[in-house]
Order: C-alpha cells, then structure tokens, then sequence
C-alpha cells in the first residue's frame, strides 16, 4: 500500500522549481464542471507550499476563488505524482511584470504516489519553450521573482 505524504519530500521541492510539466485540476462552480491546464511556472517554496503562475484572466483565478480544493499532478522520479490541498489567489494581477499573471498559493495536505501497479515511469516529460530565447529568460525570471518575493 502506498502510504499519503503531507509534505514535499527535498527531491519534490526540487523537482517543482519552474520547469516541470504539471496539470492543475479544479472544480470551475461557473461551468460546473473540473477544468484543468498545464503548468511550467509551478515552484515548491517550501515543504508544505507550493506557488503557480497563471494567466490572470484564466477561469483557474475564478475557480480557486470560488472553491479552494485544487490537485496537481506530474511525473517525476519514477512515478506520477497527486498533491492537493486548499489554494488561495496570493496576488490577482501582477503590476510589476512583462505578463499580467496571477499568483495561486496551495498548502499541501495530500501528496500521493498514483502511480499504477507495477509501472515505474523511465522519462519526465520534456518540453520546450516556443518563443525567443531572451524572453523565455526575462519571463521565467520575473516569474521566479515574483513568486519568491511575496
């Protein structure tokens, strides 16, 4: 049996530091339904928080505010991986940034190995970044800033 973590393990924390693929699952009152989107900009501030970066204008922004429960999963280490735990919009819209983003905090309550039986995942999913190379900087570390210093 697997057992349920309430915390990021060190390996997590640097797992989710901006540049793994992770899903975001939330129940959208509005549409009455879960919606989910995929993340880059997902970073472990700690081992009980974890902070990410959305669009503010995403229906993630409204669904959080109307229903904090929220999951994310991704690969890593050789498993697929659930945390969830309540979230809350830290900063709706940023000022200071090329991107007007929101920032979402989730306090991590749940964290499971959901891994099916017998499997052990060999690669992490890669991914790269379509737009210019000086942007995908300048993004990513105003990004990095503004989840870091709140």
């Amino acid at each position: 049996m697997k057992t349920v973590e309430s915390t990021l393990s060190h390996e997590m924390e640097e797992l989710l530091q901006g540049q793994t693929l992770v899903f975001c699952h939330i129940y959208s009152k509005s549409l009455g339904k879960v919606i989910s989107t995929a993340l880059s900009w997902v970073f472990a501030i700690d081992c009980k928080t974890v902070r990410f970066v959305v669009d503010c204008k995403s229906k993630i922004v409204e669904a959080v505010n109307d229903h904090s429960e929220i999951t994310l999963s991704f690969i890593g280490n050789g498993s697929v991986y659930s945390l969830s735990g309540p979230s809350k919009v830290k900063v709706e819209k940023t000022e200071d940034m090329t991107l007007k983003m929101a920032i979402i905090e989730i306090e991590v309550e749940d964290l499971r190995d959901i891994t099916f039986y017998g499997a052990q995942i060999i690669q992490r999913p890669q991914f790269i970044k379509t737009y210019k190379e000086s942007l995908i900087k300048k993004l990513d570390n105003e990004v990095k800033e503004a989840v870091y210093n709140l």
